[in-house]
């Protein structure tokens, strides 16, 4: 399992909290073809838990990593703005 912790410090001033980012449970699918990843992204308004499938275990990771970094600069921008530390980099255009 890969686990991030970080706090999110909002832009509207209201209190710090504790982000996880985590990536975990990747395994192959029944179909024999391709594998798939679990992604939680908890702490933010609403927590979030996905599988995502790709056609291997390190395509699977790769896509869970560009997946987070696309789902918290967008909970990140919903919340009105803010601060992560240690800091999420935005994800490449």
């Amino acid at each position: 399992m890969l686990e991030l912790v970080t706090v999110f410090t909002p832009a509207d001033g209201s209190p710090p909290r504790t982000i996880t980012l985590r990536i975990c449970d990747v395994r192959p699918d029944p179909d024999g073809f391709t594998w798939s990843v679990a992604v939680d992204v908890l702490g933010f308004k609403y927590d979030d838990s996905v599988r995502l499938k790709q056609v291997d275990w390190a395509a699977a990771i790769e896509h869970a990593g560009r997946f987070i970094k696309r789902m918290v600069t967008d909970k990140v921008e919903l919340a009105g703005g803010g601060t992560l530390e240690p800091p999420i980099l935005p994800p490449e255009s």
